[in-house]
C-alpha cells in the first residue's frame, strides 16, 4: 500500500489501472453516491484501482466484497465492457491535481437484489433504470456512457 505522499505523486504523474462494476438486475443498474472525490456527491459504479502486484480477477472480487458483500468465485460471472478512459480535474488530494484512470468495466446481471452494507466511500446505494440513467444528463457523463453501452450492445445481443 502507498503512503499518502507516493499516492499523490502517481496520481499527479501516471494514470491508475481500474475496475468499475456494473450490476444489472430487472434493467436497473446499481449506482452508488460518492462520499470522496473524484466525484463526491455524484452516483456513480462501484469500483476501484488496481493495487500493485494484485491481478484483475483478485480487484474485481476485492471490489465485490468491500463494496458489495457480494462473494464471487471467480471472473466467470462479470463480462468486460472494454477498456475506457476516465479524466477527472479534481483528485482525492487536490481540486488542483487531476486523475486519469484506464479503466477496465465489467458487467453483471443478477436475479435478486442483494442487501448491502455501506462502505466508507458511498453515503447511499440505490438502482436506476438503465433507460432513464442513459437519457438523464443528472447524471454524469461516464455513468450514462455506460447505460447506454449496456443498453445498445449488451442487452440488445444477450
Amino acid at each position: 500500500m502507498l503512503n499518502s505522499a507516493s499516492f499523490r505523486a502517481v496520481i499527479e504523474n501516471t494514470p491508475l489501472v481500474s475496475i468499475d462494476l456494473c450490476i444489472i438486475c430487472d434493467g436497473h443498474i446499481l449506482l452508488g453516491l460518492r462520499s470522496n472525490e473524484p466525484l463526491k456527491g455524484v452516483w456513480f459504479t462501484p469500483g476501484a484501482r488496481i493495487f500493485k502486484n494484485e491481478t484483475w480477477v483478485d480487484c474485481l472480487k476485492r471490489i465485490a466484497q468491500s463494496e458489495l458483500g457480494l462473494v464471487i468465485e471467480g471472473p466467470g460471472q462479470f463480462r468486460l465492457m472494454g477498456v475506457w478512459d476516465h479524466f477527472y480535474s479534481n483528485s482525492a488530494f487536490s481540486e488542483n491535481v487531476s486523475t486519469h484512470y484506464v479503466n477496465l468495466p465489467h458487467y453483471m446481471f443478477i436475479k435478486h437484489r442483494p442487501g448491502m452494507e455501506l462502505d466508507n466511500q458511498h453515503d447511499k446505494m440505490d438502482w436506476f433504470d438503465l433507460g432513464d440513467v442513459a437519457n438523464n444528463n443528472d447524471f454524469h457523463q461516464y455513468i450514462r456512457n455506460y447505460a447506454i453501452h449496456l443498453l445498445e450492445v449488451v442487452i440488445d445481443n444477450d
